[in-house]
């Protein structure tokens, strides 16, 4: 039997409109969403929960069903919730209502990018289960177990600044892995996504597979695929010195020198040679582990009639292996590669190897500890595009808020000076980037948080040499001001005798 699947065209990256001709040898089934009356019966049955539960995750789904998020317009009502939301919510396993609703409040709202629409979600949680979502206690991570780990592996000295901003995404990747969510993180450039990422690989003991996305990345840059088979000459040789020495020991031939014939004849013995079912009982064969050198010998004797050989990419290999992989910067790569990966980003986590030639089609079932995630800027960044709902729904999604918030980036500088003469220079950084980003109209400045810790390292290294105060005006004129006017992205389109006299108050501000 033949089926095939496809998304609504026009809404879904990529999609287009099948020719009648074509569908015309389908029998064409239309599949709209599941009456609401036997969601309940079916979040009950294939999850595995209380009734009780079921009917309050209906209630939000149908709730937040009736609104429509502004940032996400064109998905229409499935813009705050979809059926995969709600599968993946019920599948956590929470006990207890309040418990229950904290889930929900992590899958549903923390990837909404407006603090209105977030505060939608909060509230339609908190009137259906009845409870209070209090965030600061929810993403205390002081308890945790991953945490813990992670403070002992660093022996209580850690590069991390645990602002409430990183406490809060440590927790909800770390509540993903838990179970087994590929995720995907999307925010701004410096605001530690790929940091995270790295940080739980390292509390998990996994090796961290990262591959960066661009324009031309193509499928055979995550599974893998045919290459020349490389150093073909050295092991060629070392196959005819392994058999020579096999066939002198196991089958000894009369009449026929062996280091004269060539590699197709040594290898033509050998195979005559293991065609007897009796090989293996014979009175020359003593050793025991000869059944294991014949497997090999076999094996290179096959890889020496072949030019090409499979290699495995980095996604196979952190599959078979039960690593961690990271796609960075996601929605470069174009739809066609990225939607390749949907079989693995589905619960059951397969993949089809069908470039990989042989007899039989490899399926491949990720290794327990497998961990799918993903990272991107948001839309319109310079390029930067957002990813298909059907990509998306696929994965957990988490918004990375750059930070803004004055204690929490206050408290990164302040760990970062290392020089006691520094202290209190802080406050004034943090004076000048508002001040700055006043003068130049703050929808155009672009100040991320590497920009901060640039200013801060020059700092470092020139405190001893220019004193304090001025590594502080030589350091932030190196990471502002000297890049004014240059181009647009650094927020300032400046120039000439204008450009010079802002250049003169930023001085003496």
């Amino acid at each position: 039997m033949l089926f095939a699947t496809q998304n609504p065209p026009g809404l879904y990256g990529g999609r287009k409109v099948l020719s009648r001709a074509f569908r015309n040898r389908f029998l064409e089934l239309h599949f709209d969403d599941i009456p609401e009356d036997e969601l309940e019966v079916i979040l009950s049955e294939r999850c595995e929960i209380a009734p009780s539960y079921c009917k309050r995750l209906v209630q939000v789904y149908k709730y937040l069903m009736e609104r429509r998020q502004g940032t996400r317009i064109f998905e229409q009502k499935h813009g705050y919730i979809t059926l995969r939301d709600l599968f993946r919510w019920a599948e956590r396993g929470a006990i207890g209502y309040q418990e229950l609703a904290e889930q929900g409040y992590m899958l549903l709202a923390e990837r909404i990018r407006k603090p209105d629409e977030k505060l939608i979600v909060k509230q339609v949680l908190e009137s259906v289960m009845k409870v209070t979502i209090d965030e600061q206690k929810m993403y205390d991570c002081s308890n945790m177990d991953e945490f813990k780990k992670y403070i002992s592996l660093r022996h209580g000295k850690t590069d991390i600044v645990w602002t409430k901003a990183m406490k809060r995404l440590f927790t909800l990747v770390t509540q993903c892995l838990k179970f087994n969510e590929p995720i995907l993180l999307i925010g701004e450039t410096g605001c530690g996504k790929t940091t995270i990422c790295q940080m739980l690989a390292e509390i998990k003991e996994k090796e961290l597979h990262i591959v960066n996305c661009h324009h031309s990345t193509e499928t055979a840059d995550l599974l893998g695929g045919q290459r020349p088979l490389r150093n073909k000459g050295n092991l060629n040789n070392d196959l005819k010195r392994d058999l020579i020495d096999f066939l002198r020991k196991y089958a000894p031939q009369e009449n026929i020198c062996l280091e004269e014939i060539d590699l197709s004849q040594l290898i033509t013995l050998f195979q005559d040679f293991c065609k007897d079912e009796k090989w293996n009982t014979s009175p020359t064969v003593s050793d025991e582990n000869i059944t294991d050198l014949v497997t090999s010998l076999r094996l290179r004797c096959k890889q020496a009639r072949t030019l090409f050989e499979w290699h495995d990419g980095p996604l196979v290999q952190a599959m078979k292996h039960g690593n961690f992989f990271l796609l960075d910067e996601i929605s470069l790569a174009d739809d066609s590669v990225i939607e390749r990966l949907n079989s693995v980003l589905e619960p059951s986590r397969t993949l089809v190897l069908a470039e990989k030639s042989g007899k039989h089609v490899e399926e491949l079932v990720a290794k327990n500890g497998f961990q799918f995630l993903a990272t991107m800027n948001p839309g319109g960044d310079y390029g930067k595009k957002e990813l298909s709902p059907a990509l998306r729904n696929r994965f957990t999604e988490i918004w990375v808020p750059s930070v803004t918030d004055h204690e929490d980036l206050l408290h990164i500088i302040e760990e970062q000076f290392s020089h006691d003469s520094l202290a209190g220079y802080g406050h004034k950084i943090l004076d000048f980037i508002e001040w700055f980003s006043r003068s130049l109209n703050n929808n155009r400045t672009i100040i991320s948080l590497r920009d901060i810790l640039s200013w801060v390292s020059f700092m470092n290294s020139t405190v001893e040499q220019l004193g304090p105060h001025e590594s502080f005006v030589n350091g932030g004129s190196l990471v502002f001001l000297d890049g004014l006017g240059s181009n647009g992205a650094s927020g300032s389109l400046l120039s000439g005798q204008v450009l010079k006299e802002f250049r003169m108050r930023c001085l003496a501000n």
